[in-house]
Order: structure tokens, then C-alpha cells, then sequence
């Protein structure tokens, strides 16, 4: 019996490791088509990280309408202007209607999924939930973030990219709307508890 569940346990771990090596392999990547700042954020008000010579071939990890984030082959992280990238033909291209991503980390930095105009999600599934610490939020639109599912709790709404959530947001977000068309809202308004820089 311990040999058998001992088997079940290493072909398991095998199996989670040629899939792990299978999604790396299967990233998208992009070469830059001139020279290109690699910016702390998706904007051209962020710093720069570093200077990136034009041919360089970049991992990229997501995108909206005019920036992606992307790894060098350094793991230096941040984004780059997507008119600087060129895809190839790239059957997955990273998908470009995508219009707010939500990150694990501070930085739009770590996991992270993205979502567009009228998305909603009345408790965030898996370990997102609770586990947001940046927003990246690219074009006019906007994302209303609840601290409970179901659209209540303390709600505010976002339309501007946020690097690092403010303490009482941070980590506490369990549902949201995009372009406020949640069918709660929480108690009918914003909750005016939070300031968003």
C-alpha cells in the first residue's frame, strides 16, 4: 500500500513538471523592432528599468491596448510600449482587448489575469481571491472592487493604473465590476474609505 501511494506521488510530480515546462514553453515571445525602455509601469510617466537594444527577444507575460509586460532574458521585469514589439506569427499573441489585469504582487508584478469591459466576478475564484496587490488599467474604462463577494463590503472604483494598492485595498479584494455594471454595488455608493493614488 505506502509503495503504491508513493508511485501515485512521484508520476504526479513528473506529470506537474512536463506541465509546468510545457506552459513555459508555450510563452509568448516578442522581439523589439528598435530601441525600447523596459518601464517600471505602462506608461511613459514610469521610470525606466533598463534600455533595450532593438532585436531583443522578450517574454511576454501580458498585454493591453498599447503596453505589454514583459521579462528580458536577464529577468528584468516591466513594460514596454507594444509599438516596439513585434510578435512574428505568433499564433497565441497575447490578446489585445484586455483592458484591466489584477496582480499578485505590488508593480503589476507576479501572477496576474486580465479581464475587459463589462467582466464581472461576484467572488474571485482560486488564490486570487483576497490576493491583489496592483491594477493595471489601460483606455477609459473603469473597475469597481469590492472587499466581500457578491459586490459588498467597502467598494471603490479604479480608472487609473495602481501600482501598489493602498493598505486597506491590499489584499482584500474579493469581487469586482468592470465599467460598474455590477448588479450590487455594496450598499449603492462608493464607500469613500479609500484613497487611490
Amino acid at each position: 500500500m505506502f509503495v503504491s501511494r508513493f508511485a501515485r506521488l512521484a508520476v504526479l510530480a513528473v506529470l506537474s513538471a512536463l506541465a509546468l515546462t510545457a506552459a513555459a514553453l508555450a510563452a509568448d515571445t516578442a522581439t523589439t523592432n528598435s530601441h525600447a525602455n523596459l518601464r517600471q509601469g505602462p506608461g511613459t510617466s514610469f521610470p525606466v528599468v533598463i534600455s533595450v537594444p532593438a532585436g531583443t527577444d522578450v517574454t511576454v507575460n501580458a498585454c493591453v491596448p498599447n503596453w505589454c509586460a514583459v521579462t528580458t532574458e536577464d529577468d528584468d521585469e516591466g513594460f514596454v510600449a507594444k509599438s516596439l514589439l513585434d510578435f512574428g506569427d505568433a499564433p497565441d499573441a497575447p490578446d489585445q482587448a484586455a483592458d484591466i489585469c489584477f496582480y499578485q504582487q505590488a508593480n503589476f508584478k507576479g501572477a496576474n489575469f486580465c479581464v475587459e469591459a463589462g467582466d464581472e466576478s461576484a467572488h474571485i475564484a482560486g488564490n486570487f481571491d483576497d490576493n491583489i496587490e496592483s491594477i493595471l488599467v489601460e483606455g477609459d474604462i473603469s473597475v469597481e472592487v469590492c472587499s466581500e463577494p457578491g459586490f459588498d463590503g467597502d467598494c471603490v472604483t479604479i480608472d487609473h493604473s495602481v501600482k501598489k494598492l493602498p493598505y486597506a485595498l491590499r489584499n482584500d479584494i474579493s469581487s469586482f465590476s468592470v465599467d460598474g455594471d455590477s448588479s450590487g454595488g455594496g450598499d449603492g455608493a462608493d464607500s469613500g474609505d479609500f484613497s487611490v493614488m
